[in-house]
């Protein structure tokens, strides 16, 4: 769960990265179906993720199997090593060819991330376990895992496969109607011409193809109701859930993808075309649809009328006080919280305030557990964000926002809770609190290897890579000090507020 956790953490810090960051244009690089091949991992890792997390949660007695021989049987930390490569081999082109260029140096920036992602999954895999121990456990399991897998990796050519099942030229004229009727009730002048199935609102015209109509939502729903009903197969009413839920999970996506066009509309006419077309249409529609997937599967598990034996209860009092998931999965939902920002804002900073929302609110939701890690902070943990709180104002660039984006109170309002509370509190249970931690031997050396791992990957998540890294090292002794996260979160506060003050002093924004 752990190694999984942390996966997603990073695929999705590889999405901001090259979707915010360094957007690859694949129409402006020399290689462009080897890119667009590539674009395509991100919604298969995606997918490969959302079928392990599901495959684990339905069969729990192959997943004990697995922790115990984890346990039993760790990897060697050689490939610990090997992953950490490969994920800098990921981020090494933006600062070898900087964010504006890295299209046009495509071929090596393709040359390393390739690597770079085979090196990282071989080392994620064999840094749980060794191949013998995963070999064994398969067996057992009657190898289901790498055919799930392998079903989570061709998603995307599956769904592109079940698609001329569902092109109806109706099915797009109900589309391009529905739209249509969302957009003016809304209060849009909406301009169509419905012999090419065109549509737009101020300029901002879309046509609406059989692949946009709804067909790969209706496709991915079918791939994952599929799965969960093969995997429930025993205990599972499969004409109840064929004949009932099935339609209407595929009306639910259909109505969703309508909604999902509008938003497009909406989002290319009064915010940004480019953002509508290469942002949002890019990855919010396989975050939406997967999401929706998800919830389906959900309705479907805890639907009492769709199981032959009663359902067992799953009582929420004891996940909010579960300190390892309260040190992950804030960090995920900050993460996934960055992807819909950019999602939707073609500059994801004027999003924030619905960013910091999302991270408060895991945060409220474990607070049990984050009460029971809290232990009295030291003085030397305020002195030591005073520091890199100093440190960081002195070696800021000279940059500021426009005069023309001047931020809202309210926008400053929550960057300040944000920036000062939500993500101290949520990078140092994840960095220091797990990762640290579970890095840490009682060896100088190991000791060093967990401060450097943690504080890199920590460093990565800020603009300025290596002020970032200085400050997570610092951070980072400061938890093994005392082996007290509250010593690091009390820290960091001090620096974010020290940093806030000067950024509210001075009108610098891009402090914060």
């Amino acid at each position: 769960m752990t190694m999984a956790a942390l996966v997603v953490a990073e695929l999705l810090l590889v999405i901001l990265t090259y979707q915010v960051m360094a957007s690859i244009e694949c129409r402006q690089t020399e290689i462009e179906a080897a890119c667009r091949a590539l674009r395509s991992m991100t919604a298969r890792g995606l997918a490969v993720i959302t079928v392990m997390a599901l495959y684990f949660w339905l069969r729990s007695a192959a997943y004990r199997a697995l922790a115990d021989r984890t346990t039993a049987q760790p990897g060697h930390r050689s490939w610990m090593f090997a992953h950490l490569i490969g994920l800098t081999f990921i981020f090494l082109p933006l600062p070898l060819f900087g964010a504006a260029e890295i299209s046009r140096a495509f071929a090596p920036t393709l040359i390393l991330l390739s690597l770079g992602g085979l090196l990282t999954a071989f080392g994620a895999v064999f840094w749980v376990t060794p191949l013998s121990a995963w070999r064994d456990w398969m067996r057992n399991d009657s190898y289901l895992l790498p055919l799930a897998l392998l079903i989570g990796f061709l998603v995307p050519d599956l769904a592109d496969l079940m698609r001329p099942l569902w092109e109806w030229s109706t099915l797009s004229s109900l589309t391009f109607f529905l739209v249509f009727v969302v957009l003016s009730l809304s209060g849009f002048d909406v301009g169509v011409h419905p012999p090419t199935y065109e549509i737009g609102v101020e300029g901002f015209w879309v046509q609406i193809a059989s692949q946009c109509s709804g067909v790969e939502g209706i496709a991915l729903i079918t791939i994952f109701m599929g799965f969960y009903a093969a995997l429930m197969r025993p205990d599972l009413r499969q004409k109840r859930f064929w004949l009932i839920l099935f339609p209407l999970a595929v009306l639910a996506s259909w109505l969703f993808n309508i909604l999902r066009i509008a938003i497009l509309i909406v989002i290319g006419a009064r915010v940004s075309p480019e953002h509508a077309l290469n942002g949002f249409h890019s990855y919010a529609g396989w975050l939406m649809f997967t999401a929706l997937a998800l919830l389906i599967v959900l309705v479907a598990h805890r639907a009492q009328w769709l199981h032959r034996t009663p359902l067992p209860k799953h009582p929420t009092a004891a996940i909010r006080h579960d300190a390892l998931a309260a040190k992950i999965v804030p960090f995920i939902v900050m993460m996934l919280s960055g992807v819909f920002v950019s999602a939707f804002w073609p500059d994801p900073e004027m999003g924030y305030p619905v960013r910091a929302a999302l991270m408060a609110l895991p945060l409220l939701f474990f607070l049990p557990a984050l009460h029971a890690l809290w232990r009295t902070p030291s003085l030397e943990a305020v002195a030591v964000g005073l520091i890199i709180g100093g440190l960081w104002i002195v070696t800021a660039p000279s940059q500021d926002l426009p005069a023309t984006n001047t931020p809202s109170l309210f926008w400053i309002a929550t960057r300040l809770v944000g920036t000062i509370l939500l993500v101290p509190v949520i990078e140092e249970l994840f960095f220091r609190g797990y990762l640290l931690r579970r890095l840490h031997q009682n060896t100088l050396l190991w000791s060093l290897v967990a401060v450097a791992v943690s504080s890199l990957l920590f460093g990565l998540m800020h603009d300025r890579v290596l002020a970032g890294t200085l400050a997570g090292v610092a951070f980072g002794l400061l938890y093994l000090r005392r082996s007290e996260t509250s010593d690091a979160i009390v820290a960091h506060i001090v620096a974010n507020a020290s940093i806030a003050l000067a950024a509210l002093l001075t009108a610098k924004w891009a402090l914060i």
